[in-house]
């Protein structure tokens, strides 16, 4: 099932992301006149072609959910040969529009996929988005304290707090965190880092040294299935130990049930403030032990954050603004190499990460929509040829100059752009076999 969520998830996901994102192109080559010949989204075989009656434009669904492209008539190759083109139709042509023109034209593609993380953005503020209250323990006492601001901007999850974070760490700001304590006393606190901790592989809340309370840790039983195996299991079990091994927390309790299927578990638990004793039958699902039981959620560490419309207009545009920008900036990290490569993901992981938002909501499968969407529309915006930024480039080029980038070189660099996508996939790829299957 996570296997087909995933897949779907990622289908659904690359599907509209690149079909707005050649939309842009499209429907700014038609407002300049240019004539498009092919609009497809995929790669290789078609699944499913139509040809408009009125403008000649053929539409392509393809097998391969990687990416699209939109044709557009040119009078020339991309070899520099001229095309079959009259020229009577070299007004309806791409190469022959004025520069300004052809930097509308690419720049709309990436352009439109940040208006679609804006409206993707809108969407999941005004239809609400949970989290994790972020709440944690300071190094030199025990108690627990909620951040409510990072630098005085506020945050309400843990989301908020990560991007806040990566935002004064690339900047190389000192990092302040306002705190509140269980007597509603506000405090602040100064978070110290190296500057090297980027190149660190993981979570920046983990490796930044901030020492996270994590949510629903006691070994509570929350929900039990209706089974006979489990039939002595009640809500709100305490778990103290299982065959005579000491349970301390969920996550021991959910990996003595995984590594031991098909056994018998004799259970120490906490009832009504009795200490019981039951005997649970662990079962075998896909290799692992199953005892069909789910931990209790201590809802006051969640909050689901809700906005009205010109609100979420406005965290969004700031959202994307904030992604845009984080986003152009750990790129810079990591070519100069002061970011950790091995945090880069690749379709794999997008599926993965697809497939678990489209199982938690709406607002959730939203919200990865939008930053996806910021990625393509980033991603694409990079001085590499092969991509619209490196397009751009060629155009700035000749609108200093007053002249065209000599084809030679042009081809010269495209090969290079493929190497280096290529090289950037490879390593995509193998982080996400690493990530996905160690």
């Amino acid at each position: 099932m996570e296997l087909i969520n995933s897949i779907v998830g990622f289908i659904i996901a690359i599907g509209i992301l690149v079909t707005f994102h050649e939309y842009g192109h499209f429907i700014v080559a038609r407002f300049c006149n240019v004539k498009v010949l092919k609009f497809c989204v995929g790669f290789g075989k078609p699944i499913f072609t139509s040809k408009s009656k009125d403008t000649s434009t053929e539409y392509s669904l393809c097998m391969i959910p990687l990416g699209g492209y939109v044709q557009m008539l040119e009078s020339k190759t991309p070899e520099g040969e001229p095309n079959d083109v009259k020229e009577s139709e070299y007004r309806y042509c791409f190469d022959k529009k004025n520069v300004y023109q052809r930097i509308a034209i690419v720049s709309a593609g990436p352009i439109f996929n940040l208006i679609l993380a804006i409206v993707f953005f809108t969407m999941t503020y005004m239809n609400g988005i949970g989290g994790i209250k972020p709440t944690i323990k300071l190094n030199d006492t025990n108690d627990s304290y909620q951040i409510v601001s990072v630098n005085n901007e506020s945050v309400q999850r843990w989301q908020d707090v990560r991007i806040e974070i990566l935002n004064n760490v690339m900047n190389d700001n000192n990092i302040i965190l306002s705190l509140r304590n269980k007597n509603n006393e506000l405090i602040n606190h100064t978070l110290r880092y190296h500057s090297s901790v980027l190149n660190n592989e993981g979570d920046i809340i983990t490796n930044i040294g901030l020492n996270v309370i994590y949510p629903n840790t006691q070994p509570t039983i929350g929900t039990v299935s209706n089974q006979p195996n489990n039939s002595n299991i009640q809500p709100d079990d305490k778990i103290i130990s299982v065959n005579d091994i000491s349970i301390n927390s969920w996550d021991e309790f959910v990996t003595y049930i995984h590594d031991n299927p098909n056994t018998n578990a004799s259970i120490v638990a906490e009832r009504s403030n009795s200490t019981i004793n039951y005997t649970v039958q662990i079962l075998e699902k896909n290799n692992y032990g199953f005892l069909g039981v789910s931990k209790k959620i201590d809802k006051s560490s969640f909050i689901n954050v809700t906005y009205n419309f010109n609100n979420s207009l406005i965290k969004a545009i700031s959202s994307t603004s904030d992604y845009t920008i984080l986003t152009f900036k750990m790129i810079g990290r990591l070519v100069i190499g002061e970011a950790n490569v091995k945090n880069l993901s690749g379709p794999l992981s997008i599926a993965q990460f697809s497939g678990k938002s489209l199982e938690m909501g709406l607002s959730y499968f939203l919200y990865l929509l939008a930053i996806l969407s910021v990625s393509l529309g980033v991603l694409n915006l990079l001085p590499i040829p092969m991509l619209d930024g490196g397009h751009l480039i060629y155009y700035t080029y000749e609108m200093i100059t007053g002249k065209e980038l000599s084809m030679q070189f042009q081809m010269a660099a495209q090969f290079l752009g493929i190497a280096l996508l290529g090289l950037i996939m490879i390593i995509a790829f193998y982080n996400d076999f690493m990530r996905i299957f160690s």
